[in-house]
């Protein structure tokens, strides 16, 4: 689908949530005044910018709606705006030496996308597309490189924000080499659990994205049925609990242990 088809609207309703406050249900922070609430990752760019300069960057741009599998941004073309992520997941894709679509990464709510192309002037170098509903700002680079001058506190957290995004990028594809699949998806949990899960009193960590097992097995590099089975073992195991748009990590510790564990057999290589 083209980014034409999204449904639009102008502006968007102000982050009305000051940073750090509680989130119901352990959900993401949520923010705007009157209707329904838009809900952002722990962890993303939304969740550490400070009230005011949140509040800044959501009043910027149109605010738009995209079906499942509708594109925001596609590969090669020109860097001609952002996106802040009010609500749903994206997947990022980028087309491999030998026209494979390969996962990159995942992106929830709260979280900025397209903003490399527009900061160094580039083409863009992946395709980022809607896994489900999604609710997003589309912001022009003049109003965002405005923000990021005026706003010197936010400035630092989108540059945060991309470093990470390039440090995780860079420990994924040397840490997946010659892994078995366990192993892989392991790392893949714990680290989308220390980006945006959300540590509860009783020391579980819940992660809320809507991922499916195609998407996780993509990032891990493993097929959908091996992730059913592995999630399986898991939660036998007592290492986490799944359920509708949530991944509740029971055992931290165990899920970290797990990312260096070496399978007694091979039952659960691929």
């Amino acid at each position: 689908m083209s980014p034409g088809r999204s449904r639009t609207s102008r502006g968007a309703p102000s982050a009305g949530a000051p940073r750090g406050a509680p989130a119901s249900a352990g959900r993401g922070r949520s923010g705007g005044s009157g209707g329904e609430q838009p809900r952002w990752a722990a962890g993303s760019l939304l969740d550490t910018l400070d009230g005011e300069d949140r509040d800044v960057l959501l009043r910027l741009g149109t605010r738009r709606t995209y079906e499942d599998q509708e594109t925001l941004i596609l590969e090669g073309a020109p860097g001609d705006s952002v996106f802040v992520l009010l609500d749903g997941v994206v997947v990022v894709t980028g087309v491999t030496d030998r026209l494979a679509t390969a996962l990159l990464a995942i992106r929830p709510a709260g979280e900025l996308v397209g903003e490399m192309a527009v900061l160094d002037g580039s083409a863009r170098t992946a395709t980022v597309t809607a896994a489900g509903p999604v609710t997003a700002l589309r912001i022009s680079p003049t109003s965002f490189i405005g923000v990021l001058h005026g706003h010197p506190a936010a400035q630092l957290q989108v540059l945060r924000s991309v470093v990470r995004k390039l440090r995780t990028a860079t420990r994924r594809r040397v840490e997946t080499k010659g892994c078995d699949a366990r192993r892989r998806l392991a790392r893949i949990l714990d680290e989308l659990a220390k980006e945006y899960g959300v540590r509860r009193p009783d020391g579980t960590v819940l992660l809320e994205l809507t991922l499916s097992q195609r998407s996780l097995g993509g990032l891990a590099t493993v097929g959908a049925s091996t992730v059913e089975r592995l999630l399986a073992s898991l939660r036998r195991e007592g290492v986490l609990e799944t359920g509708y748009r949530r991944l509740l990590v029971l055992d931290p510790a165990r899920l970290s242990a797990l990312c260096a564990y070496d399978p007694p057999d091979d039952s659960a290589r691929e």
